[in-house]
């Protein structure tokens, strides 16, 4: 069969990458919609962060929740569960008042994320057989992923100064309500794990605690530069949560993080890598809005000039599986980090009198090259070697 996906596979695989175009298109649209949101809903800059914040945080807090779920109890249901709570909590957020109301909204977001993104990707890797056919679907699946980034970055500057910020989360209800029908056609390979287990509860609780209280405690203003003590004690509770947390799973029957999956080496580098790349990203994609706003750019403008970022990332997952066929996915890994660390460097010295076409826009393309190769090596070594129950 080659490299060639079948029928069955190709349908599942387009909506669990619809899925994922969804969800990453939101996070663009609301990103470049940030100063429109700021100016409707009275915010001042340090709360503005929580938009973005309580989404990560809550999708960080439930992913292993997510992940368990979905071996559990069936990746297709976790899946459109996931969907649903997505798409229900964007027309919440459509309808938001105030800032309380619109970051709760984001928060429940990211619960929904959470749910979707590990069940997507475990529906890819136990469906598709390993070798050329899945490097490729997870191409596709990096593909849509970027091509969501740059669609947000569009739609988002359009819808925002067309039909105001809000119509970017209604837009998510109709799109997730279509991919939760078509899921209903697709059929899942049977469960692997037939004895019925329980999700590890003493170790959700510990790790939704940890990470909330750890995250929070990193966003908490400085005060005079410095972390005023406060800050410095939630940051230690957050870290004392955790290491019990490891504890507990040491323990459990049923673990929610079964700690011999910190034997495998190309899962643990992978993660490694992986989070120290969405954390630049992340902060390189919100303060670059920042920064193009305080240059006077709309909304339309500013995802104009992210676009390069998003279409560069578009091309390089159609590239990235020969590349990695010659060279490897470590080999890979290494070159798209370096080449991210040389583009963050550069960055780093721009200032008000910056030009965008000849200071930002190269290195907008070599990021996107850069990340979206890293972001598909990240995602076959993560499960090149674990076992499909896991």
């Amino acid at each position: 069969m080659g490299d060639r996906i079948s029928k069955a596979n190709m349908l599942l695989l387009i909506l669990v990458c619809l899925a994922q175009f969804l969800e990453v298109m939101n996070s663009s649209t609301v990103t470049v919609a940030l100063p429109a949101i700021q100016s409707a809903l009275h915010m001042n800059t340090n709360n503005l962060q929580w938009i973005v914040t309580s989404y990560v945080l809550t999708f960080a807090c439930f992913l292993l929740i997510g992940g368990r779920a979905s071996d559990l109890i069936g990746r297709k249901r976790v899946l459109t569960l996931g969907l649903a709570i997505f798409a229900a909590a964007s027309l919440a957020g459509g309808f938001a008042m105030n800032p309380v109301w619109l970051i709760a909204s984001r928060a429940i977001q990211g619960i929904g994320a959470a749910l979707s993104i590990p069940a997507a990707m475990s529906l890819i890797s136990t469906s598709i057989p390993e070798g050329a056919q899945r490097n490729k679907a997870f191409a596709i699946f990096g593909a849509l992923g970027s091509g969501g980034f740059a669609a947000g970055s569009i739609v988002g500057g359009l819808l925002t100064d067309s039909l105001g910020w809000r119509s970017l989360f209604f837009l998510n209800v109709p799109l997730g309500i279509a991919i939760i029908i078509g899921l209903v056609f697709v059929k899942e390979r049977p469960m692997e794990q037939k004895i019925k287990q329980s999700i590890d509860l003493p170790g959700a609780i510990a790790v939704l605690l940890g990470i909330f209280i750890l995250v929070y405690g990193l966003s908490m203003p400085d005060v005079d530069g410095s972390w005023s003590t406060t800050k410095i004690v939630t940051l230690i509770v957050g870290a004392l949560i955790l290491v019990g947390f490891v504890f507990i799973e040491k323990y459990a029957k049923n673990p929610l993080m079964p700690l011999r999956l910190f034997r495998i080496g190309s899962l643990v580098s992978s993660n490694i890598i992986g989070f120290l790349m969405y954390s630049f990203m992340t902060a390189f994609i919100y303060f670059s809005t920042l920064y193009f706003h305080a240059l006077g750019y709309s909304s339309l403008i500013t995802g104009l000039a992210f676009l390069p970022l998003g279409l560069s990332s578009v091309l390089a997952t159609q590239i990235t599986p020969y590349f990695m066929r010659i060279f490897g996915a470590k080999m890979l890994l290494i070159v798209s980090q370096l080449v991210n660390a040389l583009g963050l460097f550069w960055l780093s010295t721009m200032s008000m009198d910056s030009v965008y076409a000849a200071f930002i826009l190269p290195v907008f393309i070599l990021l996107g090259l850069s990340t979206a190769a890293g972001f598909t090596a990240i995602i076959v070594g993560s499960v090149r070697d674990v076992r499909l129950e896991e």
